[in-house]
């Protein structure tokens, strides 16, 4: 429909201006009531040599007589453009027709991607930070997948230095092996807190850390071993938080994977050929890195970049972050190739990044046309201040997803009188678990977000559970009508028409799904897609309350108004599928 606008104007332009724009944008009136679309008429002033006002008053008269178009107005530069309900009614047709394919797409077929996200460390537990980067990535996981992107992604662990050889160490004086399966994360936490506590008082603890990651570098048997325990275990007790909230990457490749190559892998994924110190020496070969005399190796940018500098290889020959990102790019596309590599973790990287990215693209590991993007987030705090783990003003994850299904169930029992324990406890995880991810998500990974019980968990306003409320609702009307006109199918040609305003919005807003899914991803933000379902449900909560459905008499309107209910829920729930809350059947 918003094509067949845009032919329109770029005939009349052509046919009484001599001009051909190959591009015409259009745009959403402030105010429905002035009409279906606006055009600026800003790109055409420079070329015409006159006012936009003007030329708006001019293209207000030459398409008034077009047939598709019930009203046009000149408002100052801009003409805004009333469509014919009868278009509406035919485009709709057409995707009804077309609803099976209507949510799928092979736009970027053959193309791959890497998002790197989660950022966890092995030894600390998940807490509510963690309600960004994982669920931030795999909402662009989802969506690059249904856009037919080869997606790999990967958590990124990490799992190196200094903390890692103190807790081999604390293991080996008081390791108990049932605790480190049971819940590796909380107990390597624990160690890690005795041996730092231990080596206030007892000065040989320093050393015999020391003594344990040169043994680990050696390669000694019983020091790897409990390396790939501590990793392998941490893993599993991540995924098992992430997993609530339907967060699951293809690998967990951890930081050490780049510094050795004698480490066991874990997972299947393609083996390592550059490491680290190979890295070093490649950046140092190509003039790109500098070894200082005190064998500490450096990179220097150019003034025009105005980048401070950054160390890769310390004295004592090791490597820092930079090293390790830099070798991950360099495996990415060495096994991948990918048109992208996004990362999701937090703004106070970006100036690591940066770095990453200009050395990469310099030494020509990145194809110039490859992308690497850092989608960055702010932070979440707690309503009445900053977390700090001093304090203790910290929400573990697992705590947090617990205290949401328990006050779920206390909602729920207050709403409904009738429901079983089986119900309940399905319900509280569906809604209640993805209230708080909505209500994260909802908001731009731009801004500082505050987590509050009150806001996340209402069935009000911009939330997950007045969304899922409504598809719930959308879904009830279609049962009602199968259950009474089993004989009666809402597929084949029907000859309906839509006679509301509050028709039209809807499948407007239908239309516009997929330049949200774009956009969505042009700008790795997942708030556009969930402020994109709460403006969908505005609208149907107004088609619901104004327009008869079920009791329509004329059968073909009802007809009509079914399949908008219908096309209504499938692209909710597809919206949903892809920010990785699940739709409840029943609430």
């Amino acid at each position: 429909m918003e094509t067949q606008i845009i032919n329109i104007l770029k005939k009349v332009i052509k046919d009484n201006y001599d001009l051909d724009l190959s591009e015409i944008k259009l745009e959403n009136p402030p105010k429905k009531e002035l009409g279906d679309f606006a055009f600026g008429c800003f790109v055409l002033s420079k070329e015409l040599k006159k006012s936009p006002a003007m030329i708006a008053s001019d293209l207000e008269l030459l398409l008034v007589e077009q047939d598709i178009i019930d009203d046009v107005t000149a408002a100052w530069p801009y003409l805004n453009i009333k469509v014919s309900k009868t278009i509406f009614t035919d485009s709709f047709h057409e995707m009804y027709k077309h609803k099976d394919e209507f949510t799928k797409s092979d736009i970027w077929k053959g193309k791959t991607i890497v998002i790197d996200y989660i950022w966890s460390n092995v030894w600390k537990p998940l807490h509510i930070g963690h309600m960004c980067t994982p669920n931030q990535g795999q909402v662009l996981i989802n969506l690059y997948k249904k856009l037919s992107y080869n997606v790999i992604s990967d958590s990124h662990i990490g799992d190196w230095g200094i903390i890692f050889w103190k807790l081999i160490t604390a293991y080996k004086l008081w390791g108990d092996e049932e605790r480190l399966k049971f819940n590796a994360v909380d107990y390597l936490l624990e160690l890690y807190v005795k041996i730092t506590a231990e080596a206030e008082n007892d000065s040989t603890l320093e050393q015999r850390t020391r003594d344990e990651f040169k043994l680990l570098s050696e390669g000694n048997n019983d020091s790897v071993q409990l390396w790939k325990k501590f990793t392998s275990y941490s893993i599993d007790a991540m995924n098992i938080q992430l997993w609530r909230l339907w967060v699951k990457p293809n690998f967990n490749i951890w930081e050490s994977f780049y510094e050795w190559l004698w480490l066991p892998k874990i997972e299947e994924y393609p083996d390592l050929k550059w490491d680290m110190e190979f890295i070093v020496k490649e950046l140092i070969k190509k003039s790109i890195a500098t070894q200082n005399d005190d064998n500490s190796v450096w990179v220097i940018f150019d003034d025009a970049l105005k980048i401070p500098s950054c160390i890769l290889q310390k004295r004592d020959g090791t490597h820092g972050y930079l090293a390790s990102d830099l070798a991950a790019i360099k495996y990415r596309m060495d096994n991948w190739n990918p048109e992208k590599i996004v990362y999701f973790i937090d703004m106070r990287q970006q100036l690591h990044l940066k770095q990453a990215f200009i050395i990469a693209k310099k030494v020509w590991w990145v194809k110039e046309d490859t992308e690497l993007f850092h989608a960055y987030n702010w932070f979440i705090s707690l309503k009445d201040g900053a977390m700090s783990s001093r304090k203790g003003r910290i929400i573990k994850l697992d705590k947090l997803l617990d205290e949401a299904e328990d006050r779920a169930k206390k909602i729920i029992l207050e709403k409904r009188d009738d429901i079983v324990w089986n119900e309940l406890d399905e319900l509280s995880k569906i809604i209640w678990i993805w209230a708080i991810k909505y209500g994260y998500l909802k908001k731009s990974r731009e801004t500082d977000v505050i987590f509050d019980w009150d806001e996340f968990m209402s069935f009000e306003g911009n939330s997950g559970p007045y969304i899922q409320y409504a598809y719930v609702r959308a879904r009830r009307i279609l049962e009602n009508f199968y259950n009474k006109n089993v004989e009666l199918s809402l597929e084949g040609t029907h000859i309906g028409k839509f006679e509301h305003s509050e028709e039209v919005e809807l499948v407007k807003s239908i239309w516009e799904y997929w330049d949200i899914l774009l956009k969505t991803a042009d700008t790795n933000m997942p708030h556009h897609l969930c402020t994109y379902t709460y403006d969908l449900t505005k609208k149907f909560n107004s088609f619901y309350n104004t327009v008869h459905i079920l009791n329509e008499e004329n059968q073909e309107n009802k007809i009509i108004r079914l399949q908008l209910v219908e096309l209504f829920t499938i692209v909710l729930k597809d919206s949903f599928e892809i920010l990785g809350i699940q739709m409840p059947e029943k609430m």
